[in-house]
Parts: C-alpha cells; structure tokens; sequence
C-alpha cells in the first residue's frame, strides 16, 4: 500500500513553538489502484456502458488475462456482461435505424436485430440479406405482442420492452421468416427479406414519401460508413437515372452533368432493388408489390401499383421532367460503382453487377470488404469514444476487416478485438 505524505507545517504564531519544532503530520489517502486494475475497469466501462463496484470480483478476473499479455481475453469478460449488449450494442444500433442518425429514438425491430444478431454469434452479413426478425419472448409482462398490430404495423411491442426494461440480453428470441401483414389478423411470407433492409424501422426512416432513393443512400451510409457525396461519380452511365431528374437545371445542362448526375448515377442505378416496397405514414406497416393487394388507394394493406411497369406508382413519377429517363420496370439494379475509384474503394466481390431486388442488393453490399471495414469503424467509434480518421489509418482499418471476416463476421469478436486495439483507451 502506498500512502501520499503532505508536509503540514505548524508556524508558531504566539505560541512559543517555532519552524524547528514543526510537527509533521502524513495526510492517507485511498490506496491508487494499479494500473492494470485501471486499465481493467475502462475496458468494462466501454464495452458495458456501466462502472464495476469497488470490490467487484471481476476486476481481478480481467487483470489476471491483462497480467499475460490477454487484452482480448479481459475484454471478454466484458462482453459476457448483458450490459454489453443491453447499452453499447443497443445505441450503437438506435444510430443506424434513424434518419438524422441519433440515439434518443424508440427501440425498434432493427435495432432488436443488431443486439440478437450480437448475442447469437451470427455472420453478421445477415444484417443486410437474412430472412429473420428479433422480438420479446412470450409472455412478458405488459408488453404488447401481437403480430399484426404490435410488431408489423407500429412499434408497441419494442416501446413496451424499453418502457418495462426487459433485459434485451436474456429475452430477446430469434424468428425465421419475416413476414408482412395483409389482414389484422393475416400475414404472409417476404417475398424479398433482406435483413434489417426490410425492418419495419429502417424501411419506416427511408421509405415513406421520396422515391426510395433514400434506401441506397442509407444503406451506403450507416453499412458502408460513406456519404453520398464520397461515392458520386459524374463519369459512370446515366441510363438508369430517371424521368423526375431535370437534365437542364435551371436550363443548364452543365449544371447536371457536373454536380446531379454524379449522385444519380450510382443512386438510381441500385434504386430499383427497392421498387416493390411502400410504407404507409399512419400506421407504419411495410408492404411488398408481390405480396399487399393492389388498390388505387393506399391503406395499411393495400398498395398503389403503376399497372403498366408492375412497381410501385411513386417510382415513375414527374416524368414530364425528363420524359426522356428510365422507366422503372421491375426491382433490377446495376452497380454503377464499378469505375476505379469506386472499384478500389467498395472492393466488390461475388457477382456484384447486377441483380434484382433488395436481398441481392444487401448482398452485393454486405460481401464487400468495405462493408466489413465499415463495421469495423463502428466497433472503434462505439468502444473508443473517438473518430476514427480514415485519411491516416485507412491501412489500420483494411486489416481490422479483415480480422473481422476471419472471425466469421462475429460481432462480439469485433467488439473485442477493437477494444484491445493500442491507443483505443487512451
């Protein structure tokens, strides 16, 4: 034990006692943990969201692995706390389901899909192309459950889970099969799940009014760590951009050729992964041209379908903008990202030309290496409260993805291997 000694020097002031006879008195303080004790709690504290008791047995756990070498093996520890996903996992997801990227939003199905995705050890390339969903166990105490009106058409039943904290960790179950509701007591199966693409909360943030163009633009964004403006290309085909986009803005065609069509070209060329997919305002329920009937009014089962193309009507329209742009035909995409930049960037892999709709899209998106390089950056951002500086370290985080791609894309490894990482705690 080590002891902080002050000086305490009594002046003699009419007393008779002088500096020489100064008395001096050792000032304790609480005994300095070590370093490694330190070192441990802030690894916890970042990978739970929450401090350990002074006299927590897990203190010593985790220096025992930091003792040898093992930051990985004490991060572990940390990880193995329902806290980890309870808080670090969960507000890291709350910023990916929101369209202003903020935490001070509800729980919801995608944010309850990245936890169980977490927890269960899943490849984590589910997110973008799974057919799956996470929701409460049965039989919880206060909480909404029913299917229809609680988990497809609003957000009840995730609302209900926070407002009641249930503990995410332990009660959240896994369900194969999304589905979409077409009757209040009657659903069917997705015909194109793509992860958290076809949540309720994401396609709700992106989805509602707009011409879809926003789900690519997100699903880059929050998957691939890059904003619209960073994968624009002025020089790729402009064929996919549609009948809404004015090619004389203003009536200068220059104008177009050296600011719009950079964004467009590779925006609509993906968009129309998403043409079958609509969502409603009120309620909030996701619906599929394959799967919703067809109506000329759109209600929170029916959908409004464009008859002569087969998409949904929103798709095509303003085409007296440019009546001479796309028509959207049916939920085909093209990757107009394939020029050298973006090639080398995205590093594409798998057939990542073409495909059709929005679970080929996901897919083309989640087997990149950026994908994994973007997952990587969250993990670092999340766990070392700090902005990770591409520009510097862009090396550092190709092989962070990569580690993330040995692991099996496990999340929790993520997790763990960044915290380990040197100068994230500092």
């Amino acid at each position: 034990m080590r002891f902080l000694l002050l000086p305490l020097i009594i002046l003699g002031m009419g007393t008779g006692t002088n500096s020489a006879n100064a008395q001096v008195k050792p000032v304790l303080t609480a005994a300095d943990p070590s370093a490694m004790e330190l070192k441990a709690r802030k690894i916890y504290e970042r990978l739970t969201g929450t401090k350990l008791p002074a006299d927590s047995p897990v203190v010593a756990q985790m220096v025992t692995f930091l003792n040898r070498g093992d930051v990985e093996g004490a991060a572990k520890i940390a990880t193995a706390d329902d806290n980890f996903l309870n808080i670090t996992v969960k507000l890291m997801a709350l910023k990916l389901s929101t369209r202003d990227e903020t935490i001070k939003t509800d729980l919801n199905d995608m944010v309850a899909a990245v936890i169980g995705v977490t927890r269960d050890q899943r490849d984590a390339r589910e997110l973008l192309n799974g057919n799956f969903y996470y929701r409460g166990a049965d039989n919880l105490t206060g909480v909404r459950s029913n299917l229809v009106a609680d988990i497809l058409l609003t957000n009840n039943h995730y609302i209900d889970l926070e407002d009641k904290r249930v503990n995410l960790a332990k009660n959240l179950v896994r369900v194969n099969g999304q589905v979409i509701a077409v009757g209040d007591a009657a659903t069917v199966a997705n015909p194109d799940p793509a992860g958290v693409l076809t949540s309720r909360a994401f396609q709700s943030a992106h989805t509602v009014m707009g011409t879809n163009r926003r789900l690519v633009e997100y699903t880059f964004r929050e998957f691939m760590c890059v904003p619209l403006s960073e994968w624009a290309d002025t020089g790729a085909s402009d064929l996919r951009i549609g009948r809404d986009i004015d090619r004389f803005p203003g009536g200068d065609h220059n104008k177009f050729l050296t600011s719009c069509k950079g964004c467009h070209t590779v925006m609509d060329g993906f968009r129309g992964a998403f043409a079958k997919w609509e969502v409603n305002n009120n309620p909030a329920g996701i619906k599929h041209v394959d799967a919703n009937p067809h109506s000329n009014t759109s209600d929170a089962y029916t959908i409004i379908v464009d008859n002569s193309t087969g998409v949904i009507q929103k798709y095509n329209k303003n085409a007296n903008v440019f009546p001479a742009g796309y028509i959207t035909r049916d939920d085909s995409w093209v990757n107009n990202a394939i020029r050298e930049k973006n090639a080398n960037f995205f590093e594409w892999r798998g057939n990542a030309l073409s495909g059709n709709g929005a679970k080929s899209f996901g897919t083309t998106v989640a087997n990149s290496r950026r994908f994994s390089q973007c997952m990587a950056k969250r993990a670092y951002e999340t766990v070392c409260r700090k902005t990770f500086d591409e520009a510097k370290d862009l090396d550092k985080l190709k092989t962070w993805g990569v580690e993330f791609e040995n692991s099996g894309y496990k999340l929790k490894s993520l997790f763990e291997k960044v915290a380990a990482k040197p100068g994230c705690l500092e």
